[in-house]
């Protein structure tokens, strides 16, 4: 009997995230903490290769998909959305984004598709290539990202070029932040978050840290209940 394969669903960003770091306490130890970290305390940068890189980038928008049309994490995995803004639609496939670095950019790239990109008996997809230009080892930009007009077919970029940017962009965010919950918490319990993302030739390193003082959040509490007040 054939042994069936369990679909991803959209929490897998976390789990891809546990995975790379339980490759990461195997293999360089000392990048993890220890512990809880004191208020305002940073962590040391945690390296993401461009294979792992897309893995994670693609489980967010994946989970960022998901939640948009109010699937439940129980749901079969959303593979491809459509994006639809009066007459104009793009058929954005989900599946196909991947990401590459160089120093100190991250590039995300996505497939698409619309009626206007076929040629002939040609299917209507082409790529679009969104650069983010993030800081360096050399040159720290904490989480700042300046991102340039995408690359690819005119008639997608100058119709559906914002709302590229802005799915590269949420989904290194989103990636930055559960990379940074997974790795540890504060001594409140509450989980770290990114402050600072590189990039070079060799992939991305997000940096984890604690919460400052004014912005600390405790774990959540909850009300006691009734035979407990007892």
């Amino acid at each position: 009997m054939a042994r069936k394969t369990r679909k991803r669903t959209p929490d897998d960003l976390e789990a891809e995230c546990r995975r790379l770091l339980e490759l990461l306490r195997k293999n360089c130890p000392d990048l993890l903490p220890p512990g809880p970290l004191e208020p305002g305390t940073p962590a040391e940068p945690l390296p993401v290769t461009t294979k792992r890189g897309t893995v994670l980038v693609r489980a967010a928008v994946k989970r960022a998909a998901a939640a948009s049309l109010g699937r439940r994490p129980t749901d079969p995995p959303v593979d491809a959305v459509v994006w639809t803004d009066g007459a104009d639609s793009l058929l954005v496939l989900l599946d196909s984004v991947r990401l590459t670095t160089a120093e100190g950019v991250v590039t995300m790239s996505v497939d698409v598709a619309c009626d206007q990109l076929r040629v002939g008996r040609r299917k209507p997809q082409a790529r679009v290539d969104i650069d983010l230009v993030v800081g360096t080892d050399e040159r720290p930009a904490g989480l700042l990202a300046a991102a340039a007009t995408p690359r690819g077919p005119a008639v997608v970029v100058d119709r559906w070029g914002d709302a590229l940017v802005a799915l590269a962009w949420q989904a290194l965010l989103d990636t930055a932040a559960a990379l940074s919950a997974a790795a540890g918490s504060d001594v409140d319990g509450a989980p770290l978050i990114p402050t600072r993302w590189s990039a070079s030739k060799q992939g991305l390193a997000v940096g984890p840290q604690a919460r400052h003082p004014f912005d600390s959040r405790p774990a959540t509490s909850r009300r006691p209940t009734s035979s407990e007040r007892r």
